[in-house]
């Protein structure tokens, strides 16, 4: 089975080298790093995904790390993150004692995982961030204080705003 490594032969930041015998599996691959990139999320997260996408069978997280020459850090902490978002299913293999991934192919399980993963954790961030602030004001001369509220007041409407459009997206997606 082709390898997919970097054209200077490592693993790293380089685009990863057409294998005669794989030309597929690497533009997948490649095309599902660059959705992770858009996303914010690692690079080894849309590796894993991108080989799983491709790969006839369910593999176990050893074949994982061979193929895409990942640490086994980084793929257990990326199969971790697509399982909790549910672009990634543990399934069972006859005789066989490791856990096997296959990805989740519906667009709108995938979309809903993201927005319950990357997105709502980062409002409940910023809820608290915005009561640091809150607390700091008071410390503010008074002039500094009425612009900085208003300010802040335009984040929390930014935030109601946020945690109202991630209710209504999932509502959407389970349509």
């Amino acid at each position: 089975m082709a390898q997919l490594v970097s054209r200077n032969g490592k693993r790293g930041r380089g685009s990863v080298a057409h294998v005669p015998s794989a030309p597929m599996r690497v533009a997948m691959v490649e095309f599902f790093v660059s959705l992770a990139d858009l996303a914010g999320l690692p690079k080894s997260v849309g590796e894993i995904y991108g080989l799983l996408f491709f790969s006839e069978k369910p593999l176990a997280m050893d074949e994982i790390i061979a193929q895409l020459h990942l640490s086994k850090g980084s793929a257990s902490q990326g199969l971790r993150f697509l399982r909790s978002s549910q672009a990634v299913r543990t399934v069972c293999q006859p005789g066989d004692r490791r856990d096997f991934y296959e990805p989740e192919l519906a667009l709108r399980r995938l979309a809903a995982g993201w927005l319950k993963e990357k997105i709502g954790p980062r409002l409940a961030e910023g809820e608290r961030k915005l009561g640091q602030l809150e607390a700091l004001i008071r410390k503010e001369s008074p002039g500094l204080r009425r612009m900085h509220q208003h300010r802040i007041g335009r984040l929390r409407s930014w935030q109601k705003a946020g945690q109202r459009i991630i209710p209504f997206a999932l509502g959407l997606l389970k349509g």
